[in-house]
């Protein structure tokens, strides 16, 4: 309800098919108990989204049409009965994930793993469509989802809430501690966002990437870069740690040559996370009796743990984490297909839907 009107219907952008994007108006559910409406402002297209889009994640089964959207932020405009009482109206908020919500109740639960519950909810459904429902102009809400965010951050950058609290998820598995040298292969969006949270954790960070722009904007964020194409990194690598090889390595990008890369650089008892996956998978060339003799930890990591999205959002709220230069364009909800060709567009970072 706003201004004592209750609002019906709401801008939906819907994903009808391989690299069809469309806009259709639904009803907005009602606010139940323990539920609160959000009028969402921002919404970013993140990787998933654009390849989903552009027919590369058939193997993960999704149904079109499909509502696509789960890096938005917004405005608490209604509150359900049973809501914590800090959550108020006006207050600037983002979300856990969708794919991180939690039962409570099963052994990765109860363990504080939620990230990895085994007891699942089904997609949000309206009018018959599936999906995330972060590409809408209002989303109801279970408000154990809902995290406060500062007011002064912008609603594009508070889009970048889930994918923060996936880095702090992998630099946590990874286990960076002070002094620790850390390698992160790739200065896109969660390359330059894991680069910063190994930095918070205390890691003396470098970032190679090949493109120069790319390299100029790590930098401007007090990162140390090297362009592989342009400079022997493992002759830098070695200069760094004294011979030793890096002590952890982050593959923020999903190809064979990373992973070659990452391996060959890795030191004695090194720890190497595969943050990005990719598509077509990529290959991982390594034989067993390296990682024995050598004592390599490979690390997988996927999604975020309730616990990673509160750290996460301190981080954006105080610009510990800074994404501002990160956003690479802001498109109308009206110009959603526009939207989805530029996130599919290499060189770019984040495409934010603008839902009003």
């Amino acid at each position: 309800i706003k201004g004592g009107i209750k609002i019906m219907k709401m801008k939906v952008a819907v994903m009808e098919d391989i690299k069809k994007m469309s806009v259709k108006e639904m009803d907005v559910p009602e606010v139940g108990a323990g539920e609160v409406l959000v009028k969402i402002y921002q919404c970013n297209i993140c990787t998933t989204d654009w390849q989903t889009w552009a027919g590369l994640r058939k193997s993960q089964g999704r149904k079109l049409p499909w509502v696509p959207g789960h890096e938005m932020s917004g405005e608490i405009i209604e509150i359900g009965e049973n809501v914590r009482p800090e959550l108020k109206v006006g207050m600037h908020v983002g979300f856990i994930a969708q794919g991180s919500r939690a039962c409570g109740e099963c052994f990765y639960c109860r363990m504080g793993h939620t990230s990895r519950c085994l007891n699942k909810p089904k997609q949000i459904e309206i009018d018959g469509i599936e999906g995330y429902f972060g590409m809408a102009q209002y989303f109801v809400v279970n408000s154990k989802r809902v995290l406060k965010l500062g007011d002064d951050l912008p609603y594009e950058e508070g889009g970048y809430l889930e994918p923060t609290s996936t880095a702090v998820h992998g630099i946590k598995r990874l286990r960076v501690k002070p002094n620790d040298n850390v390698l992160v292969i790739g200065a896109g969006n969660l390359g330059l966002v894991n680069a910063q949270v190994a930095k918070i954790y205390g890691g003396n960070v470098l970032v190679s990437e090949i493109n120069e722009e790319r390299c100029k904007i790590a930098q401007s964020l007090g990162l140390a870069t090297i362009n592989p194409s342009k400079e022997d990194i493992a002759k830098r690598v070695e200069e760094i740690t004294e011979g030793r090889g890096m002590d952890a390595v982050i593959l923020a990008v999903g190809n064979t040559k990373a992973n070659d890369q990452g391996i060959q650089l890795l030191s004695t008892m090194g720890r190497i996370l595969f943050f990005a996956s990719g598509y077509p998978t990529p290959e991982l060339n390594i034989d067993s009796n390296k990682i024995h003799y050598n004592e390599y930890e490979l690390i997988g990591t996927y999604g975020a743990d309730f616990s990673d999205y509160v750290i996460a959002a301190d981080l954006l709220s105080k610009r510990l984490v800074k994404v501002d230069k990160m956003i690479s364009y802001k498109v109308p909800i009206n110009e959603v297909q526009r939207a989805f060709e530029l996130a599919a567009t290499p060189g770019n970072y984040r495409v934010s839907v603008s839902m009003w």
